[in-house]
């Protein structure tokens, strides 16, 4: 273990430098965020997907979308293919969405009642525990292979999976602690607010010009909304928030009071069932080193994941969730309300996020300064992303 922390330490140092790692690890006032290199380089991605993306819990998706025996939907996880499939006895399970004969995609889109698996390419099928169960002319012309012999070979290949309040997570290496372990910092920041089934309502998805990180630090970076989100500010002004802070190695937490509830935040809809009453005037906010932001209204639950598809693209999805009685017919034009603020507030962000993305180009910036009373939730997000990837490097 030793030996490949110091290998992964080993191929940190040689890309970012000395200087940049010291400056990760100064105090906020001299520190800085990583530098240009860890937003515009593909080597570095390719060092962020195996070393933190692999290795840390990373959301999937949601119980509520695949309810049902046989269903089973496909995601992108860190740039890999996964697939999701809800089994018989109604547990779910994660698989490597590839064929074991030629490496195709085998299920493409979302599906329901499956009875199993088929690769598209040359029709070899798997049950829904992964197994190898036919593979047609196998032998040769109208000679297949229906023995069902246990070929470990050519099953598909597992991924640990495990779910948190109704929420699908992944672990692609299969070496991290148990995801009630890594979530039970935010359960200690809800008030005992205990785990209730939730509603699935939907997502909004958008393609931004900017590395991943860009999109999560500006989750953390509660400073920029008086100058972005006007109407944010209205609903929780600057003076009543709260800069983000850490309570964990890969977690922070901000919240602040709900000044002005309105339709599509805080009115119209009914309440998260058994939400403690501090809840119902509080918003909080975490972000998870890497997977994603979560956001916790009043009236609804929203999951924020940022997928790198390259050193300088995103593609950011907004999960929301409701109670289960607000998705009666009578609340859909608040529920519509709830994605039209969303998306309105995301889009306030694009243009920032993609011109921060811009401005890596310059040797004029290498990592920034910082605010002391704003900034350390964003200096701390710098250097958990390099500690995180090293296991701990000093």
């Amino acid at each position: 273990m030793k030996a490949a922390s110091a290998g992964r330490t080993d191929d940190l140092r040689a890309l970012l430098g000395d200087d940049a790692l010291d400056r990760l690890d100064a105090d906020v006032a001299d520190g800085s965020g990583l530098p240009n290199l860890a937003y515009t380089s593909p080597a570095w991605l390719d060092l962020e997907r195996r070393h933190l993306m692999f290795r840390m819990w990373m959301l999937a998706g949601f119980d509520d979308q695949i309810p049902d025996p046989g269903d089973a939907m496909p995601v992108t996880v860190a740039g890999c293919p996964l697939v999701l499939v809800r089994q018989r006895d109604g547990g779910i399970r994660a698989f490597h969405n590839v064929c074991r004969h030629r490496g195709a995609v085998i299920v493409t889109e979302p599906c329901k009642g499956l009875a199993a698996l088929t690769c598209p390419y040359h029709a070899w099928a798997y049950g829904l525990d992964g197994a190898i169960r036919t593979r047609p002319h196998f032998y040769g012309g109208g000679q297949h292979d229906l023995t069902k012999k246990n070929d470990g070979r050519a099953n598909l290949v597992d991924v640990r999976c495990e779910t948190w309040r109704g929420v699908i997570f992944v672990n692609i290496d299969g070496q991290a602690a148990p995801l009630a372990d890594h979530m039970a910092p935010v359960d200690a920041h809800l008030d005992g607010w205990a785990p209730q089934p939730l509603a699935y309502g939907g997502s909004l998805t958008y393609d931004i010009a900017a590395n991943w990180k860009h999109v999560h630090e500006n989750f953390v970076d509660v400073y920029h909304k008086f100058a972005i989100h006007p109407e944010l500010c209205a609903f929780a002004p600057l003076e009543t928030s709260n800069p983000m802070a850490p309570i964990a190695d890969h977690l922070l937490k901000t919240w602040h009071v709900i000044a002005k509830p309105h339709e599509g935040r805080g009115k119209g809809l009914p309440f998260l069932p058994g939400l403690p009453d501090i809840l119902h005037r509080e918003g909080r906010m975490f972000t998870m080193i890497p997977t994603c932001d979560i956001n916790l209204w009043p009236d609804h639950l929203v999951f924020l994941v940022a997928e790198p598809t390259g050193p300088g693209t995103t593609r950011e999805t907004i999960h929301i969730l409701f109670n289960q009685a607000a998705m009666a017919g009578q609340y859909d034009q608040t529920r519509q309300a709830v994605f039209d603020t969303w998306d309105a507030l995301n889009r306030e962000d694009i243009a920032p996020l993609e011109s921060m993305q811009h401005g890596r180009a310059s040797p004029g910036f290498d990592g920034g300064t910082f605010s002391p009373f704003w900034d350390p939730g964003t200096h701390f997000f710098a250097r958990q992303v390099v500690r995180l990837m090293a296991d701990g490097m000093p």
